[in-house]
């Protein structure tokens, strides 16, 4: 309720539109920034200790949002120009009604001992360490997940979003939440997963032209399909007992799933059968995004950007200078891409 009357409180008095961040401001290249997501004509772009940041153009000009926590933010997703998601460590998750310039806490569940005791490492969540976190392909191949007790402080790792009242969140140890009431309240749903073994939910994503059908990518393997829009869930054969980063969908005929050590995977029926693509690399494909004349345009460690015209069955690859890390891209609607990581959020014009 005191979420429902602040809103109602900033729409009353106007929202202070924030003023433009310099280009070389270390908000913009001295943060790193671990997702994007578009809310109408806006970008929106999340990231370390509680960084979000949102641009009106395209990705040229930048403002800073207005957000109650510091912890590291992992994604981001909108239902529409005004209403979207950011979820993060401590199992955070922030709600938004005026398309990211202000933001509210709508849940979260810190650390418990339980936990602390199992993964035995106090600097695992450390926000210093978040160069490693995205460039060290070991640390996703951890024993740390499958059946720790206490999943309190798991940080979740990617939300999807289908309308202002419902969204799902995935993370940690098979963390998932679900809320149906635009963020009022939040359900724990990580038992309504078959055969859950604890792994660590990377990705939960909706294949293309297909509102009802879901994909959940994760840890050890872990793919989950469901066909009625996340409400059931069924396991899926797995290609591959590696960590899976990102899905990316770019027709109801392709399907991409993509992470540890330069592992790219396509189907073409909906993910009853895989074959592996050729990604040139051997690091992390973190995320994905697909353009307008359908090129699928995947991201990763050590700068890697691989693009491919013929719906994945091919992929061409070339580095970013200085080769840091990206975490997310997303395709600009005047051309080319914006890309997110270790060298903060940058345009890039063309991705041939």
């Amino acid at each position: 309720m005191r979420y429902l009357v602040a809103l109602g409180l900033m729409a009353f008095l106007g929202v202070a539109q924030a003023e433009t961040v310099s280009a070389d401001d270390p908000l913009l290249r001295g943060t790193i920034y671990i997702d994007l997501a578009r809310a109408g004509d806006r970008v929106v772009a999340v990231g370390d200790r509680g960084h979000i940041i949102y641009s009106d153009d395209d990705g040229r000009t930048w403002r800073q949002g207005e957000t109650p926590t510091g912890v590291l933010l992992t994604a981001v997703c909108f239902a529409d120009a005004q209403h979207g998601w950011a979820v993060g460590h401590d199992a955070v998750v922030l709600g938004t009604r005026d398309g990211g310039q202000t933001w509210a806490l709508q849940y979260s569940d810190e650390l418990g001992e339980a936990v602390e005791d199992a993964m035995d490492d106090e600097d695992f969540y450390d926000d210093d360490d978040l160069y490693a976190y995205y460039d060290d392909d070991d640390f996703y191949d951890d024993d740390m997940s499958g059946g720790a007790v206490d999943t309190s402080g798991a940080p979740l790792l990617d939300v999807w979003c289908d309308s202002r009242d419902r969204a799902v969140a995935v993370g940690g140890y098979g963390y998932m939440v679900e809320t149906t009431d635009g963020g009022d309240t939040w359900k724990l749903r990580a038992g309504d997963l078959p055969d859950d073994e604890g792994w660590h939910l990377y990705a939960i994503e909706q294949l293309d032209g297909e509102a009802d059908t879901l994909f959940i990518a994760g840890e050890r393997g872990t793919l989950y399909r469901s066909r009625d829009r996340g409400r059931t869930w069924q396991r899926l054969e797995s290609p591959y007992h590696g960590t899976f980063f990102g899905i990316t969908s770019s027709d109801p005929r392709t399907l991409l799933v993509h992470g540890l050590q330069g592992n790219v995977w396509l189907s073409r029926d909906r993910g009853d059968t895989w074959r592996r693509v050729t990604s040139g690399v051997r690091t992390g494909v973190n995320n994905g995004t697909v353009l307008a004349d359908g090129t699928i345009v995947l991201v990763g460690n050590a700068g890697a950007i691989m693009t491919s015209r013929d719906q994945g069955s091919m992929l061409s690859l070339r580095f970013l200078p200085g080769r840091q890390t990206i975490s997310s891209v997303l395709a600009r609607r005047e051309g080319g891409v914006i890309t997110a990581g270790a060298g903060g959020v940058r345009v890039l014009e063309d991705v041939r």
